[in-house]
């Protein structure tokens, strides 16, 4: 198959963004943020107000939403209601393919979604999940060179919702479509994305692969976004990138639950005596109980309460500095620490973040 050369936003979001061939970015970011109004200006159903968009290194400024090789999935599937399923996939395939070649790509795309046994019947007839399936069969069968997905599980009840996630992925990946994908969920966006863009009050703040934006966020919002729990807040003690021995490794020193750490650091955190925050998610601290509370020690935390999450448990420890979420992994001789259990609580520094306040 002859590459595709993707899509190109420039000075658009306030950032340029690449999406290669084949590659599937996430957009996320609270409501009002502006994830859908810029799938809708590549689309071309919005004007766009400042900056540049191309399609396989095509400006798209002066060519019609019609003729843009562009598909957008919506929140709400867009179905012909008079049509069945086939008839609805089979009204994107272009004319001129030929009656054999369409009806060959009719075949794969019913076959791809496990829709042949869906196959006469109408949108009406069908669930939320099973009409999203139909509309990314009649993506596939138009080949787009850019897929745009608005929210296409927001309608999807949660017994289908990872199924559905999955055949997006294969889709897309067999399109070989650059692709924009819209959700609130972080959870979505770690299944489905290549890369992650988090987007707030229209501009994208930072875009970087799932693992990066999930360790290290730019800031204490974007980490709100990614699901940290954990805050801490520090002051800067020293600032020094010796103190790790890795390649351009960026670490200050902090003092937090009573002890002095080295940990990694977003690089604009660079002056002693500015005042930081310490992110971590729950695998970042560390619980142990102690036989007896020791006076005035800020080690020291006590169990408010346990969330079961299958091979693990969050447990909510109220501490001098705030209340932690720490997780700690379960077996067949483990189990949760009680309600009122008092802990020593520790962090393991590498897999803390500090940012500015």
């Amino acid at each position: 198959m002859t590459e595709r050369a993707g899509l190109s936003l420039e000075g658009v979001a306030g950032t340029d963004l690449w999406v290669r061939p084949g590659e599937m970015v996430a957009l996320i970011g609270p409501s009002g943020s502006g994830k859908t109004t810029l799938l809708r200006r590549v689309a071309g159903l919005e004007p766009l107000p400042a900056g540049t968009v191309r399609i396989g290194g095509r400006d798209m400024e002066r060519v019609p939403v019609e003729r843009r090789p562009a598909t957008m999935l919506f929140e709400t599937p867009v179905l012909f209601p008079q049509l069945t399923v086939t008839q609805n996939i089979a009204f994107a395939l272009e004319r001129g393919r030929g009656d054999a070649r369409a009806a060959d790509e009719l075949d794969v795309a019913l076959t791809s979604l496990d829709l042949r046994t869906l196959a006469d019947r109408f949108p009406h007839q069908l669930s939320a999940g099973q009409r999203q399936r139909v509309a990314l069969a009649r993506a596939l069968v138009r080949r787009p060179e850019v897929m745009l997905f608005d929210e296409p599980l927001a309608h999807v009840d949660p017994a289908a919702r990872a199924g559905l996630l999955r055949e997006i992925s294969r889709i897309h990946r067999r399109m070989g479509s650059a692709s924009l994908f819209v959700t609130h969920d972080w959870a979505d966006a770690l299944a489905v994305a290549d890369r992650i863009a988090v987007m707030r009050k229209g501009t994208i703040v930072q875009v970087d692969t799932p693992r990066e934006v999930y360790s290290h966020p730019v800031s204490a919002w974007v980490a709100t976004r990614v699901g940290v729990p954990n805050f801490l807040s520090t002051q800067v003690e020293a600032v020094d990138d010796d103190l790790d021995d890795r390649p351009g490794a960026h670490r200050v020193r902090v003092s937090v639950l009573g002890t002095q750490w080295d940990v990694p650091a977003a690089p604009g955190l660079s002056r002693v005596g500015d005042t930081c925050i310490v992110l971590g998610h729950p695998h970042a601290f560390t619980i142990n109980p102690v036989a007896e509370r020791r006076e005035v020690d800020p080690r020291l935390g006590r169990v408010l309460s346990t969330t079961f999450g299958g091979d693990h448990v969050d447990h909510d420890v109220e501490t001098d500095a705030g209340t932690l979420v720490v997780r700690k992994p379960l077996g067949p001789t483990v189990e949760p620490w009680p309600t009122g259990t008092v802990v020593e609580v520790g962090l393991v520094p590498e897999a803390v973040w500090a940012v500015a306040d």
